[in-house]
This record gives C-alpha cells, structure tokens and sequence, in this order.
C-alpha cells in the first residue's frame, strides 16, 4: 500500500506492575508524514527515552534541543519544539524522576530542560536493548522485553534518598497545591536544603514541578467529562484567576485551554503518559490508536 500524506500506529500498555514507581508507560509508534511537519512536547514530571528502531526523520526548531537519535528527554520546564518528515518507528518509555535516577545512576539535573542520546546515556546497554527491539517479532514481544530488561536494571540500582522520594510523591500527588516551607518540614528539611537538594537530584526545582503538577491537573479536568468553565477551572486548581490559568498553560505547554481542546484528534503535542488528546491508557489498560500495530 502507498504511503498516505499522513498515517500513523500507536500501541500503548502498563509496564509490569513490580516497575510502577519507576515506569509510566510504554508507547509503541510507527508514522509516516510525506511533508514535514512540527511536534510539541509538553513540559512534564517524567522522562521520556524514545527508542528509534530505523533512522527516524526527526530535527530540532532553533532554540529547541533534541539529540539525533534515540533522545532521552529530561524534566523540561518549558515545551520542546521539533519537526518530522518521512518515516520512522520506535518505542517510548517514561520514566518518573525515581525510576530515571535508578536507571542511569545520575543527578537528573544533567538531563533538566535539555536531551541526550540513549546510547551516549546508558552506554553498550543501549545497543543491545535497541538490537534486541529491532529483532522482536512484534510490539507486544517488545513490551515483554522492556518489562525484563528493566526489572534486571532498575531492581538493584540505588533510588533517591528517603526525604527527596517522599517529597517528589507529596508535591505530585497534591498537583503544585502545597507550599515549598511544607514540604521541608514534612522531610525534615530546611527549605534551602530540600530545594537544593530536589533540583540536583529531579532535575527542576521543587516550586517548577509543582506547576507542572498543577497544570497536569487542569488539563485532566479540562479534556474529561463535564469539563468545568475556565474560570471554575482556574479555582478548583488553585490559580490567581483564568489569566493566570492561560499564562501557565502557554509557559508549559505551548498552547492555551482554549486552543488545546480546539486541537481535538491532533498529534502535534505530546502529553505521555498523562492524558493524549487520543487519549493515552489509564493504568493497567491498552489502547491501539489508528490501525493495530503488531
């Protein structure tokens, strides 16, 4: 069959549940585009490494980084711009802060607002895991693979200290809404100790992920059923009032409330592992977007 202007096969799943703390989601993909066309990804709390399993046809917008091949994406506290052509495959593994600090055994502040290649990340084990996806037979041989590849590797690596772990989940969970001088206490922390500490270790400091956490919320509520107003929504996620809501949603993700939900059905921004405008999988579910990929 003849390439279509543009066609695209997503398949996405759980990863093993021993993996939650560590692992969001996987995320198959196979597209073809026959002109180019650019792609956002939202500022997010995890990290993404996209796996290429051909030579992708991807290129950085000025001002924006984006490694060649097989990018590993830090905690970004701003949107990363790109553009694609042609044809490519690959998968996408997130990451929570947790997991990315076991896995390669780094303060996360060297990936923070910046890429790097996979295999200039993690090494001789890159290749082999890319090889290995290359050589699988279909998408879910290549989800089973991940599972055990990164049981074996993240198991017995060391994790974030006891207060940052503890830390990251309270401000998470509470979605940006508690203060800094809290969270210290709560980790029996000064406030200077624990923002420093935080941003070595996650990447972004603790009040920048609490945005993003804040905006994550929103943008749940602003694409599920019965969606509030603007301005209700604006309260119920503890913003000064919708002009603050609007200038958040722009500095994160490029784009206002208003603006995404007229996007509908489109790929040009990525939101992983949070919410698609697809939409992606809630926990422990599949979901094949387009044509199956096998």
């Amino acid at each position: 069959m003849a390439p279509t202007e543009h066609d695209e096969f997503w398949k996405t799943r759980s990863p093993d549940r021993r993996l939650a703390p560590w692992v969001s989601f996987y995320l198959a993909f196979r597209r073809t585009t026959a002109l180019p066309e650019t792609r956002r990804i939202a500022a997010l709390n995890s990290i993404v490494v996209v796996i290429d399993l051909d030579t992708p046809g991807r290129r950085p917008v000025t001002g924006s980084p984006l490694a060649d091949h097989s990018p590993v994406v830090g905690l970004s506290s701003k949107p990363m711009t790109y553009e694609r052509f042609g044809s490519e495959q690959g998968i996408i593994i997130e990451l929570t802060p947790l997991g990315a600090r076991a896995l390669f055994g780094l303060p996360l502040r060297h990936l923070a607002n910046t890429t790097v290649g996979f295999v200039d990340l993690f090494g001789i084990r890159a290749r082999h895991l890319t090889e290995e996806l290359q050589e699988a037979p279909d998408t879910d041989h290549r989800f089973r693979i991940l599972d055990r590849r990164l049981l074996g590797w993240i198991l017995d690596r060391p994790e974030l200290t006891r207060p940052l772990d503890s830390s990251w989940r309270h401000l998470t969970t509470a979605t940006g809404n508690i203060r800094v001088a809290d969270l210290a206490d709560r980790a029996g922390l000064t406030r200077q100790h624990l923002t420093t500490s935080f941003h070595r270790e996650i990447g972004l400091p603790p009040k920048t992920v609490g945005r993003i956490a804040r905006c994550h919320r929103a943008i749940r509520l602003l694409t599920g059923r019965n969606p509030p107003s603007l301005a209700a929504l604006a309260a119920l996620c503890g913003y000064a009032d919708q002009a603050h809501l609007n200038r958040d949603f722009r500095l994160l993700i490029g784009s206002t409330p208003t603006a995404l939900l007229r996007s509908g059905n489109s790929t040009d921004l990525y939101l992983g592992s949070l919410i698609s405008l697809h939409p992606m999988p809630n926990t422990g579910t599949n979901l094949e977007l387009g044509r199956p990929l096998s």
